[in-house]
């Protein structure tokens, strides 16, 4: 009998975990530019970027999908780019000062990832997207692993998918 509940309790585990664990590949990120024309805000983070040993998917808002061979990428880029909202708590500070004293030493950083890759015609395309500050990581290194290839890291100044 205890035999038994081990195995309940073991199923009970793994059919509980399996929607958390097809989760981890997909994350919102920001379509910024690329292959893709739509007309959604670059402000939208209701895209999706699926990344999986074989294919990278961008499912835009729109309903628009790119589908990437992850053997045909040819470059991966990451930049950071590092603004202060200055204007916006210089303003606040006629209202409130102490609390705009505060604001200006936050730092907004954006995680900019590039990917470079053939077309199934054999040419050069690309996408620009911008990963959230919480799962960049995550997308980085599953892009690695799924295409094999390093991450470039862009100079501080350089804005991503730009010739050095």
């Amino acid at each position: 009998m205890r035999v038994i509940r081990l195995l309940a309790s073991i199923l009970g585990c793994l059919v509980l975990a399996l929607p958390v664990a097809a989760q981890r590949d997909q994350f919102g990120v920001r379509y910024l530019g690329g292959s893709l024309e739509t007309k959604t805000s670059k402000e939208s983070w209701d895209h999706k970027l699926v990344i999986r040993a074989d294919v990278i998917r961008l499912e835009l808002k729109d309903g628009q999908i790119l589908d990437v061979d992850a053997r045909s990428v040819t470059s991966i880029s990451y930049g950071r780019e590092a603004t202060r909202h200055v204007a916006r708590w210089v303003t606040l500070g006629i209202l409130v000062s102490p609390l705009a004293a505060l604001g200006l030493f936050n730092e907004n950083v954006q995680h900019y990832v590039s990917i470079e890759y053939l077309s199934p015609d054999q040419k050069k395309s690309g996408v620009l997207i911008q990963a959230h500050k919480d799962n960049y990581r995550n997308v980085l290194a599953l892009l690695r692993g799924a295409t094999g290839k390093e991450i470039e890291i862009e100079k501080k100044d350089q804005k991503p998918g730009k010739p050095k």
